[in-house]
């Protein structure tokens, strides 16, 4: 998913300074130049807002920025920026209309019949997204919120019969009558697929939104949910290798969430498992009881607070090891460094960020 978002990101760069270049280089009055104005300050404003509050790549290499993201956070929740990022739509249409004013173009039949048809495809797929797509999720029941950790919330949702997901998978979930959760997030999966048909998720409550969570009482009225389908590639990654290849996971903090579902079917097929946890403190580890029972033959789990040592990393690499990598950016990022300039190929190593 960041991979697609730092694409989408680029080419609305690339897209809103040629446009700039087409305003400087090219002069028009009355409706066409207002349409063009607008739709051109309407792109550009929700690229500057985007930057701050939704690339994390820029945020975490400047420091000024950082800091605006946090002070405007107070004020601007998830659900707001969605709503201000959907101010596209907007410039969409009004660029759409600034085209059909421009006599030379619009006399240009084959252009036209592509851009129109292109346009209308791009805003019939927004609209399907929008009001048909929800419709087509998957509902679910809500029967369980238990508190797991320092500001960290497990949930149980019964699922209905069929659902099935992969170890590792995640998936967007939303509470269709609660305001201030209608919007979708995307959540690791805890567990794999069992006969009871419920799935957990742990959430930390980083945002308004896995805050709000926190008012919610299943175990006194259930609770409608909606589910997307589960995506992931964590099990892609591994069905690419030998069950016999020794696993090493290197999670940190909350980034342990996908993992507890992939040590559980590694204990099913016996594969050999290094699990490594870090937390920042004591009280942020999750799931420790249920992680040191793994603690057999096959799978060795280690937890510490503080990141882990160069020097203990390196003794628990593994000829013809396969990698997974978990938690904040600078700790994965790290890690992959480390493994690669220590010789291990990047296709032996996987992790699965989930920020732009």
């Amino acid at each position: 998913m960041p991979e697609v978002y730092m694409m989408h990101g680029l080419v609305a760069l690339v897209a809103i300074l040629s446009a700039w270049i087409h305003k400087m280089l090219v002069h028009s009055g009355g409706m066409i130049s207002l349409t063009g104005d607008v739709g051109l300050y309407i792109f550009s404003g929700v690229l500057a807002y985007s930057l701050v509050m939704m690339a994390g790549w820029i945020t975490r290499k400047i420091v000024f920025l950082q800091a605006m993201k946090q002070y405007f956070s107070r004020f601007i929740n998830h659900e707001w920026s969605v709503w201000l990022h959907r101010l596209n739509v907007v410039g969409v249409v009004v660029i759409f209309f600034h085209v059909q004013l421009i006599g030379y173009i619009s006399r240009l039949n084959g252009f036209m019949d592509l851009f129109d048809g292109f346009s209308f495809i791009v805003i019939g797929y927004y609209f399907f997204y929008k009001w048909i797509q929800p419709h087509l999720d998957i509902s679910a029941q809500l029967i369980g919120r238990t508190e797991i950790g320092d500001n960290i919330q497990e949930l149980t949702v019964q699922l209905p019969p069929k659902y099935r997901w992969h170890a590792g998978d995640w998936l967007f979930i939303r509470f269709p009558h609660y305001k201030e959760l209608r919007e979708a997030h995307p959540f690791s999966i805890v567990n794999l697929p069992d006969e009871t048909g419920r799935l957990k998720l742990a959430i930390r409550g980083d945002g308004d939104f896995t805050r709000y969570l926190k008012t919610l009482s299943p175990e006194i009225e259930g609770i409608h949910v909606k589910l997307t389908r589960p995506f992931g590639q964590y099990h892609q990654f591994l069905k690419q290798h030998h069950e016999d290849q020794p696993l090493i996971i290197v999670a940190g903090g909350i980034g342990i969430t996908p993992f507890i579902s992939i040590a559980q079917m590694a204990v099913q097929r016996q594969q050999p498992v290094t699990f490594l946890y870090s937390t920042k403190h004591e009280k942020d580890a999750i799931y420790l009881d249920e992680l040191t029972k793994f603690n057999q033959s096959d799978i060795y789990f280690k937890h510490q607070v503080g990141r882990f040592s160069d020097t203990q990393i390196v003794d628990m690499m593994q000829k013809n090891g396969i990698y997974l990598l978990a938690g904040p950016h600078a700790m994965t990022k790290y890690w992959r460094n480390f493994l690669k300039n220590r010789g291990v190929a990047d296709s032996s190593i996987y992790f699965e960020p989930f920020e732009w």
